[in-house]
């Protein structure tokens, strides 16, 4: 993974198997070693690998991964790092509270100005883009005092994916 924190970092694998035999096989795995016992959950074509209870913050991620894309001689896994939903849910509910609030500012100091009258409903927008940089940037924050767990969570997966002998295609 490179330096720059994103804020949903990607990640895909190709496999060799195709998806639902890879799908079980990554399950038995994360089944069989001890250390993963209560951080991972699955259905379908999904599953999600979560960090130790005692190791989570609020920043903290969880990885995503799914089987998709079925190709010849194989199938590719997509893995995702990303904020746990609640987290998700309250940034994108601030997201569109400012930006609302923006709008209805610019639209309401518009009325007033077109009315000639003091157009004080304009500064919600000159608060409102500020803030929502603010937001932006505490989502960059988030993203980079997780990064050291995402890449411990990438490890994890590595291993597990190591320890499927002939899963993983290996890439000239």
């Amino acid at each position: 993974m490179d330096s720059t924190p994103l804020l949903r970092p990607t990640f895909t694998v190709p496999l060799t198997c195709d998806r639902d035999s890879s799908i079980d096989a990554i399950r038995s795995r994360l089944t069989e070693m001890p250390e993963m016992a209560g951080r991972w959950r699955g259905k379908g074509r999904w599953a999600e690998v979560y960090l130790p209870e005692s190791e989570r913050r609020i920043w903290s991620p969880y990885l995503s991964i799914r089987l998709d894309a079925e190709e010849e001689g194989g199938c590719t896994l997509y893995g995702r790092f990303a904020p746990h939903p609640e987290v998700w849910t309250f940034f994108m509910f601030l997201y569109f509270l400012v930006a609302f609030l923006v709008l209805f500012g610019a639209t309401l100091g518009y009325v007033q100005w077109a009315s000639q009258e003091p157009a004080w409903g304009l500064w919600a927008v000159w608060i409102g883009i500020p803030v929502l940089g603010l937001i932006h940037v505490a989502s960059a924050v988030g993203a980079r005092l997780g990064r050291e767990q995402m890449e411990r969570l990438k490890a994890e997966m590595d291993t597990v994916l190591e320890g499927l002998p002939g899963l993983v295609r290996l890439e000239n």
